[in-house]
């Protein structure tokens, strides 16, 4: 046995563990010799040694056995003291790295449950208890309903059972973003460095996959690589999404691994949902609210988690401003009104409502709105989509064009067709008119 046998072992190790951490504690380790059945290798540090017979020292036997066929015993020595130094340098910025955009205030804890997202939060616990066992998890529902509270609280609750376990929640955009960036730099050692960061992590948390869409291909050959490399490593991957996988905007090579693993539905909060929502958040800002007003409340609030948090913040800042301690019920109504009533002028739906209105509304179904098809027909609901989107929420056109899968370009000659023909076509502009008030006052 020799160097190029310890090297080998080396290799078949780091397919087990995060890259970043085998460059910093396991490539410095030097092999010194093999005697009498025990490889001896010496550590540049103390505090290296203890690190590696501590985390990797099962992997490392395990590695021996496959390269060899033999359980030989590992003996590790560090070396010189003075090493220690530079090495804690080391380890201080990998433990650094390990920052993970966790959002503390979202935990288990703080997640209310009741019939409309109980299956979900199960199976986010479940991921916690069993990582790697329902890979990847697909949580998918619309805006507001705690989707992306799950993603960090699984986050934040494997981080508290295992601290040294490198953890990273992203959004698609902020991804796209990085992405693109680390591209434009036309450096082929930055875009290496960028997959090896995302492959390092032991939980990729990743939120808002549907606007990976077809406008973003090479991002989407990018995801596609690092979700290979995490999934074959039985790493645990979770996915958030506004709609199920099978009507994601991707390629199907890629919405074929999303299937693989556990997928969960997160539906709109049901009244006693509301309910508890309000009156946690009422606890928690010192709000006293009359049972009455806030069932009320929960009657008229049928919007997301926001508005009814909202309301509260209204309600704080009101009591602030006018230095009243206890505020009455009409009072607390009549701020509840402004805030609901401001949220219907101003966005009637949210864009994922507006799609399943229109979907229904055209009798269309959700797939083929969002599809390629060239159908004439198809088209035309598409392009009104588009248009209404862009007049009733101010949606940005290339967020818009993430909806649809399409490219920026594509959206602003829809949008100005439409405009167009409202011009000309009075039948027309009447037939978008009424469907933005069918929207706008539901």
């Amino acid at each position: 046995m020799n160097a190029l046998v310890w090297k080998e072992i080396l290799e078949e190790a780091s397919k087990n563990i995060p890259a970043q951490y085998f460059l910093s504690f396991l490539k410095p380790i030097q092999f010194q010799k093999f005697e009498q059945g025990t490889f001896y290798i010496s550590a540049p540090s103390v505090l290296v040694q203890s690190h590696i017979e501590s985390r990797y020292l099962e992997i490392l036997r395990t590695a021996t056995l496959v390269v060899t066929g033999e359980p030989f015993t590992i003996s590790f020595s560090a070396d010189a003291p003075s090493a220690s130094f530079a090495l804690n340098e080391t380890l201080q910025s990998s433990f650094q790295s390990l920052e993970s955009d966790l959002n503390p205030e979202f935990t288990f804890e703080r997640f209310l449950i009741s019939d409309s997202n109980r299956l979900a939060a199960a199976a986010a616990k479940s991921i916690v208890e069993n990582e790697g066992k329902f890979n990847p998890l697909y949580v998918f529902g619309p805006v507001g309903v705690g989707k992306t509270h799950l993603l960090h609280a699984i986050g934040n609750k494997i981080k508290l059972q295992d601290p040294w376990k490198s953890i990273k929640y992203v959004d698609s955009l902020s991804f796209l973003n990085e992405f693109v960036f680390t591209v434009r730099q036309n450096n082929r050692t930055q875009l290496e460095s960028f997959k090896m960061k995302y492959q390092s992590f032991n939980v990729l948390l990743f939120d808002d996959v549907q606007f990976l869409n077809g406008s973003a291909e090479k991002t989407q050959e990018e995801f596609f690589g690092i979700f290979n490399f995490l999934f074959e490593r039985r790493r645990q991957i979770v996915l958030a999404s506004d709609r199920p996988s099978s009507e994601l905007p991707l390629h199907d090579r890629l919405k074929s691994r999303f299937v693989h693993g556990l997928q969960v539905d997160v539906k709109s909060h049901d009244y006693s949902l509301r309910k508890a929502i309000l009156s946690y958040h009422a606890s928690v800002y010192g709000i006293a609210i009359e049972r009455s007003t806030l069932d009320w409340i929960a009657e008229q609030c049928t919007g997301d988690a926001r508005t009814m948090i909202g309301i509260m913040n209204d309600i704080v800042l009101y009591k602030k401003a006018y230095d009243i301690f206890v505020l009455s019920d009409d009072k607390i109504r009549s701020i509840a009104e402004t805030r609901i009533a401001q949220t219907k002028k101003k966005i009637g739906y949210t864009a994922e409502e507006i799609l399943e209105f229109l979907s229904f509304e055209f009798q269309i179904p959700r797939k083929d709105l969002l599809g390629k098809n060239r159908k004439s027909d198809l088209v035309r609901v598409r392009h009104i989509g588009m248009l209404v989107l862009h007049q009733l929420l101010a949606l940005p056109k290339t967020q818009i064009g993430r909806l649809f899968g399409v490219e920026h370009s594509t959206v602003i000659h829809a949008i100005s067709k439409m405009e167009n023909l409202m011009q000309k076509d009075p039948d027309f502009r009447n037939q978008i008119q009424k469907l933005k008030e069918k929207i706008s006052f539901q």
